[in-house]
């Protein structure tokens, strides 16, 4: 497979989405290859906490462009959108990541009334 033209690796990864495969992957040298040198371009730092003016050591990247919606860009750094270039892969935090996907939401509390003190 040649990693260069986004139309095979479109059918690939297309592919392991259609057969329930997508874990293969993101087990291929391919994007293991990828992710490590996004870690190593952003020297391991958290985007999202670095944000916010903190550092937190990254351990994931993250898909903008989700890979099920858009297997054509699984190994693009960077994306077209009406003819701006946007970083496609962001190194993140455990925390981040689950919060960019909304698995963690913070829990919404009511708010205290004389019945509930």
């Amino acid at each position: 497979m040649n990693i260069n033209n986004q139309d095979e690796v479109s059918k690939w990864v297309s592919k392991l989405i259609a057969e329930n495969r997508l874990e293969e992957f993101y087990n291929s040298k391919y994007w293991r290859r990828l992710r490590k040198e996004v870690l190593i371009e952003h020297k391991y730092e958290c985007q999202d906490c670095k944000a916010r003016g903190f550092y937190t050591k990254a351990n994931h990247v993250h898909h903008v462009q989700f890979v099920r919606r858009h297997p054509s860009l699984a190994l693009s750094k960077v994306y077209l959108f009406q003819s701006k270039e946007y970083r496609n892969l962001i190194p993140l935090c455990h925390d981040c990541h689950e919060q960019r996907h909304g698995y963690r939401q913070k829990e919404k509390k009511e708010p205290l009334t004389e019945e509930r003190w």
